[in-house]
């Protein structure tokens, strides 16, 4: 998963009062009915719905299986597990979804100045992210983060010191940075000491950087690393642990001043005993042959 100091081809809240959008939260205009005439469950339930008309989601659309675009039926669409979690987030509350593509290492940010509601972007906990935003439970445990090169070259790496002097790529504000770069020991403890990093923006573009040679390996989350794996015949996975599995969560605005968090965690609790996440994930990883570079 997206990890970031930073800040990671489906999404989830949170914005600051000077958000663009607003919240139509606050008192009632109409009386309210004195404590010992409403059930003390009634009361708890009614402060934890987030009175909203739409509920802003920013995501970073490269990412499959879990964020990503297709085109259907020629309109390009955003499709993917986190995306459907967004969704059904969404409609426990009530409100129409609207999906903003950021890049990754920009969501936080955009998040804090209200620019989107939440942020759903396979994003794992850092303690500078938890410092930035708030989360929710985790929703997922992804696989542990891998490492890709091409398939002719795969015998060439046994260990993490074959990549000395190597050009490793990743996802820029993202864990598997810290992994290439070895910046953060806490957060990244296993890392490639001697690379030589390339960070950008795209998973899209690293993806393209290793298959040109102007890179030799690329580090990504586990479930993403396969899906490439998957869809191009030339690349390969190596066989080095780099890392523990990411536990995903949706992150809300500091404090999180629209109160997103219950009904975020209360979806995130009935789908975990639908176990319905694992089919979004199956049912994403079909469409992922579909996304657009």
């Amino acid at each position: 998963m997206k990890n970031w100091q930073k800040i990671m081809s489906l999404g989830l809240a949170g914005v600051l009062s000077l958000s663009l959008l607003t919240a139509c939260g606050g008192g009632d205009s109409t009386a309210s009915a004195a404590p010992s005439e409403a059930p003390a469950e009634s009361q708890a339930a009614e402060s934890a719905a987030p009175a909203l008309e739409k509920l802003v989601l920013g995501t970073s659309a490269d990412y499959p299986p879990y964020e990503f675009h297709i085109l259907d039926n020629g309109e390009d669409k955003i499709v993917g597990a986190d995306i459907a979690l967004a969704k059904e987030i969404a409609a426990d509350m009530g409100v129409e979804l609207e999906i903003v593509d950021m890049n990754f290492d920009s969501l936080l940010t955009m998040l804090g100045q209200g620019k989107c509601d939440m942020v759903i972007a396979c994003t794992e906990s850092t303690p500078d992210r938890e410092a930035a935003a708030d989360s929710s439970d985790p929703y997922y445990e992804d696989l542990p983060p891998m490492i890709v090169v091409k398939k002719a070259d795969l015998d060439k790496y046994t260990t993490l010191e074959d990549f000395t002097g190597k050009n490793v790529g990743a996802q820029t504000g993202t864990n598997k940075a810290l992994i290439v770069t070895g910046e953060d020991e806490e957060v990244a403890p296993i890392h490639m000491t001697g690379a030589n990093p390339i960070l950008l923006t795209n998973v899209g573009d690293l993806i393209n950087q290793l298959a040109n040679g102007k890179c030799d390996a690329v580090v990504l989350d586990g479930a993403v690393a396969e899906q490439y794996a998957e869809a191009n015949d030339d690349l390969a996975i190596v066989d080095i642990e780099i890392g523990e599995s990411g536990l995903p969560c949706v992150w809300v605005a500091n404090g999180d001043p629209m109160n997103l968090l219950p009904s975020i965690n209360e979806t995130i609790a009935r789908l975990k005993g639908e176990e319905a996440f694992p089919a979004m994930l199956e049912e994403a990883e079909v469409l992922s042959d579909q996304a657009m570079g």
